[in-house]
């Protein structure tokens, strides 16, 4: 016998849960003997197992039954065995699966256990093989039996006995053989013996096998012959109840007979009809049908075709026109007292004076047993036999909620509770218990002779607006005057109007149906918490969830700023665009005077086609799309308006920022920039608008003071973040007409100093330049919203319940915010409206380490993450965020060059030696090659790396000041040297370095958007070049878990604005499992 057949047999027949306990016995090597030896067919295993501990050592023992493949017993002399052993049938510990598990080798080659006497010694009980052959697989390939029943009945004594033919499936019923010794078949079919029927079939179970259903009646003739044995039945039994050929039922099993025979082929003979015809077994009742007629003073019931016959002593089979019926036990119980009656005839005689009973008793109690009862005109007169009709009355008094359930049986009705007193009625039972048993279930109880209805607002609204459609399909349903229900507004309920307000706005005056003013901020209120209803004070309950009405409380919770007050809204104008496109949209005719409002939203539709003058001392020409840029602007200064300009880097926002400001010469501005981009402003000024008196409001505070004094003497003055917040005192007094804000993702974070300080200045218009206005989080949009035109997207705990909480499983929202902020969003892609813009190659070099500092990393990385999974079970995850950061930081770092985290380090760097090859395959072949890095020190050994290789760089980080960072990058762009080393964060925006045309990324950061901006620095307006993009990634590492981070979230920002400024969450926003697979390369 092969292994595997023999480790399966073995693990099917045990009992105990030990396996893993016993394969461990066997690793440690604990087994130091195991004995094989046999008597005749029986196999013994026995074997010396040390214990776990090396103190105690155990006797095991299994028996085996070679003949049958069986286990016969087993042993161990251990506490686990003892304490198991008469619980579970061949109980196995660790020790006695070790013991087999050791033996196994052995056992595969014992002679008593060789495949080639297997086929003849495997004789097991019948229940055994039907298992086994299942499990080996060898079922599949026997031929089924067929087996037909012929059922007799002795008329005299009325018993039961059936007789069977034989075959297989494919043979014709007259082709099959009689069964002529039962006794023999279930012996063959047990034990493997053939049985020789025919020329043409012979039982052989190895050949054979039973179909579910034989097995069932296999079954059942067993039980017979086994209740002959048992005390219990032996006096009940006269004769042998299997005979030959043929099987006696004994009149109390003649229904268990017919079940187990229910799915055979199954004939009746003698006893039953004149001729041997074929039967149907049925679950039901027999199709009775009765004729009452009263042809003078008596009743006189009549059986149409007779009554069904009874078999066996329990009265629940019965035979009826050619077919046996299996009734359920109440009608069984029913049509006992009718068959005892007719006694064999076909009418009875009921007297008259009985009529009483006759009609009110027994008429409904025929109808149980039939759906055919036909009463003669002069008894229908004096009955109501119609179809049965509900209807349910709600009433309420104060909070208490009534229900009167009443029957209709033609023209009469009456409390279901009562009976009706002018007429016999034969009602309908089964229908009323129905309807009382699902009230119940409603929650409705009975008190007296009506329902009370006791439940809080919530259910009452969910039975009225879902569950009464139950009692609807049952019935009629009433409501008095006193109740109020559910209250449902609809379309033709609404209706509004629009006119011009005073200065920015619209006002809206509307109305709800009948609905009282007073209540129209509650209704609100409740809509926005996503309630499903508002109890009016007339106590109905108004229905939130009806589709209109939603529409209308949608739009208004968008335009009103604060709560309604008589039905009338405040519209800011700059929201006029969402109400157009939202009324349109949803089809919202019943609100009037939409015009004003088209005239707001044909001027954006037109910004295209609008020509505002471009300033004629503009030193520059404006691309077509700048153009459009420069109307945009205009037209919402016009209309009264903020925006935000998110044209991707390197598309000239800050030249169209500078046209739009050249155009208001005379008026008053702020620019607040990044520290970096103070000169650069003051530079692209200088250069495309050198009319413009600019001022840059930098260096020692009293300069500064002295700056910000003589505001009135500049068009334009530019400070930075910084600079802003510290001297924010001195411009409370001062009123812009125009606040840009350059790189506005700088207050992103609504609680910084930088949002709250920017938004404290007092400005007529509002405007914000970033190429990435959302990086992680739609609030950051919010922020920026926040401080071009406040209130518009509402205020943070609003906007956060509405968009920030629902924005990513419900996709109508994102649609709903991008209809809101689109108006209102300029953005335009390098691809899209630059055609002449050079390609940008983008590809990532995988870098594999050497093996000391895969060594290095792999220590580290194994001793972090037990660390960090202390952290989680000790539940401090939360509060070592920083500690774990500090990780991160470190395992990046030993990614790129581990001399900067350990100073006596000198394996190398495999990613420093790839760039190395880069720079001086790119320098050599002419090319200007841009390095990012995060972190400085890195890139000052990159420096130093570069000097040995002779290799000319510039550099710059966060220390060079602003002035200086210009002069740099003029005079890379001179052709200074061929390699600029930038640091990630300083020179990543407001740098414009199109000399260059290879920009390689050497650490990957978490947000591709960051990297995007730094690229942008050479792909931008001027470049002439191809540019490629080389993104520098160590093999199985950190790094590669970041690449996948920043693909996770890729298709968030662009469903909502568009662009592929991809930003994905923050490392501090990432979860515990999150952060663990970091680590896990």
């Amino acid at each position: 016998m092969n292994k595997d057949r023999l480790l399966r047999l073995f693990n099917e027949q045990i009992s105990g849960r030990n396996h893993d306990k016993g394969m461990r016995i066997i690793d440690n090597d604990l087994v130091p003997s195991v004995e094989i030896s046999n008597q005749e067919t029986l196999i013994y295993i026995k074997g010396r197992v040390i214990s776990e501990s090396l103190v105690s050592e155990y006797s095991t023992k299994i028996e085996l039954d070679a003949e049958n493949r069986n286990i016969v017993s087993t042993y161990c002399s251990c506490e686990d065995y003892e304490n198991n052993e008469f619980k579970k049938d061949n109980y196995c510990c660790k020790h006695l699966i070790a013991t087999f598990y050791k033996a196994v080798d052995k056992l595969i080659n014992y002679p008593l256990l060789s495949e080639s006497g297997s086929e003849n010694i495997f004789q097991p009980g019948f229940k055994n093989l039907d298992a086994l052959s299942l499990l080996l697989g060898d079922e599949k390939d026997k031929k089924e039996i067929k087996i037909e029943v012929y059922v007799d009945r002795n008329q005299w004594e009325n018993k039961i006995s059936a007789q069977f033919k034989i075959g297989l499936t494919s043979m014709s019923s007259s082709s099959l053989y009689v069964l002529k010794d039962i006794d023999q078949f279930l012996l063959a079919v047990y034990n493997n013996i053939p049985i020789v029927y025919g020329k043409n079939f012979t039982l052989d179970m190895k050949q054979h096998k039973l179909s579910t259903k034989d097995k069932c009646l296999v079954d059942f003739i067993q039980m017979l012959k086994s209740a002959e044995g048992s005390s219990i039945y032996r006096g009940r039994i006269k004769k042998s109840n299997v005979d030959g050929k043929y099987v006696h039922i004994p009149d109390y099993l003649v229904r268990e007979f017919f079940e187990a025979v229910e799915k055979h082929r199954v004939y009746l003979n003698e006893g039953f009809l004149y001729r041997c015809v074929e039967t149907e077994i049925l679950h039901s009742a027999p199709p009775l049908e009765f004729d009452l007629k009263m042809p003078k003073k008596d009743y006189v019931l009549r059986v149409a075709d007779g009554l069904p016959m009874a078999l066996g002593s329990r009265n629940n089979v019965f035979f009826y026109g050619s077919t046996i019926y299996l009734p359920d036990s109440e009608y069984c119980f029913r049509i006992k007292p009718i068959l005892d009656v007719f006694s064999g005839n076909s009418s009875v005689t009921l007297q008259g004076s009985e009529e009483n009973i006759i009609l009110r008793e027994l008429i409904p109690k025929l109808n149980l047993l039939s759906d055919n009862v036909e009463l003669s005109k002069a008894i229908k007169d004096k009955v109501v036999n119609e179809k049965c009709e509900l209807k349910f009355y709600f009433d309420k008094k104060g909070s208490k909620i009534t229900l009167v359930v009443k029957v209709k049986y033609g023209a009469f009705e009456f409390n279901i509770f009562e009976e009706c007193s002018e007429k016999i009625i034969y009602r309908d039972s089964k229908k009323e218990a129905a309807v009382l048993k699902m009230l119940r279930s409603l929650g409705f109880e009975r008190v007296e002779n009506k329902f009370h209805f006791m439940w809080g607002d919530d259910y009452v609204f969910r039975f009225f607006k879902e569950e009464i459609e139950k009692l609807q399909e049952m019935g009629e349903v009433f409501y008095s005057e006193n109740f109020r229900g559910i209250k449902s507004i609809k379309s033709r309920d609404i209706s509004g109007d629009i006119k011009s307000g005073k200065y920015d706005y619209f006002e809206m005056k509307f109305k709800l149906g009948d609905i009282p003013a007073e209540e129209t901020t509650s209704i609100l209120r409740a809509f926005r918490d996503n309630l499903r209803y508002y109890k009016l004070k007339t106590g109905e309950y108004l229905d939130l969830e009806d589709l209109e009405f939603r529409k209308f409380l949608k739009l208004l919770d968008v335009i009103s700023r604060r709560d309604v007050k008589d039905n009338r809204v405040e519209i800011d104008k700059n929201k006029s665009i969402y109400i157009n496109s939202y009324m349109k949209k949803n089809d919202m005719r019943y609100i009037g005077g939409t015009a004003e409002l088209k005239k707001v939203v044909d001027k954006f539709r037109n910004i295209k086609n609008l020509k505002f003058k471009e300033p004629e001392n503009l030193r520059g020409n404006l691309r077509n799309y700048q153009k459009i840029g420069y109307n945009w602007f205009k037209t919402l200064d016009y209309l009264g308006f903020g925006g935000i300009l998110g044209d991707e880097m390197g598309l000239g926002k800050t030249l169209q920022a500078i046209a739009f400001l050249l155009s208001n010469k005379g008026s008053r501005s702020l620019i607040v920039v990044p520290t970096s981009l103070v000169y650069n402003w003051i530079h692209e000024f200088e250069k495309f608008a050198p009319d413009m008196k600019i001022a840059a409001v930098n260096g020692p505070k009293s300069f500064r003071e002295e700056q910000i004094k003589k505001v009135d003497e500049y068009d334009v003055i530019v400070t930075t973040y910084n600079l802003l917040k510290r001297d924010l005192e001195m411009y409370h007094d001062i009123e812009f007409d125009y606040c840009l804000l350059d790189e506005a993702q700088y207050i992103k974070n609504s609680h910084s100093q930088n949002a709250e300080s920017v938004k404290s200045i007092r400005a007529r218009r509002r405007f914000a330049l970033t190429g990435t206005p959302m990086e992680n989080s739609v609030m950051e949009l919010w922020s920026i919203f926040d401080f071009i035109m406040p209130g518009y997207l509402y205020d943070e705990k609003r906007f956060s319940v509405r968009y920030y909480k629902r924005f990513k499983e419900e996709p109508v929202v994102v649609e709903d915010l991008n209809r809101l902020v689109k108006p209102f969003i300029l953005r335009r892609r390098k691809k899209d409206v630059i055609k002449e813009l050079p390609d940008k190659i983008e590809r990532t070099v995988m870098v594999s380490m050497g093996d000391r500092q895969k060594k290095v990393y792999g220590t580290y990385a194994e001793h972090a993450i037990e660390l960090i999974e202390k952290k989680v079970r000790e539940d401090e995850f939360k509060n070592s965020k920083i500690e774990i950061l500090a990780y991160i930081t470190k395992l990046r770092q030993l990614c790129l060059d581990p001399s900067v985290v350990m100073e006596s380090y000198s394996g190398g760097s495999a990613k420093m030696e790839a760039l190395l090859e880069l720079l001086i395959q790119g320098t050599g072949e002419g090319h200007k090659v841009l390095v990012f890095s995060q972190f400085t020190s890195v890139l000052k050994n990159i420096g130093s790396r570069m000097k040995m290789e002779g290799i000319e760089y510039s550099y710059l980080d966060g220390s060079i000041p602003s002035r200086n960072r210009v002069e740099l990058v003029d005079e890379f762009n001179a052709g200074s040297s061929p390699v600029f080393l930038i640091s990630l964060k300083a020179g990543g925006t407001g740098l414009n370095l199109t000399s260059a045309d290879i920009v390689i990324h050497f650490d990957p950061w978490w947000n591709p958007a960051v990297e995007q901006q730094a690229t942008d620095r050479a792909h931008r307006i001027g470049q002439k070049h191809a540019v490629e993009v080389i993104k520098l990634v160590t093999k199985d590492t950190i790094e590669e878990k970041i690449i996948q981070l920043q693909a996770e979230k890729k298709k968030l920002i662009d469903s909502l604005l568009g662009g592929e400024f991809s930003g994905i969450r923050g490392i501090g926003e990432l979860s515990q499992e999150e952060i663990v697979k970091l680590f896990q390369c």
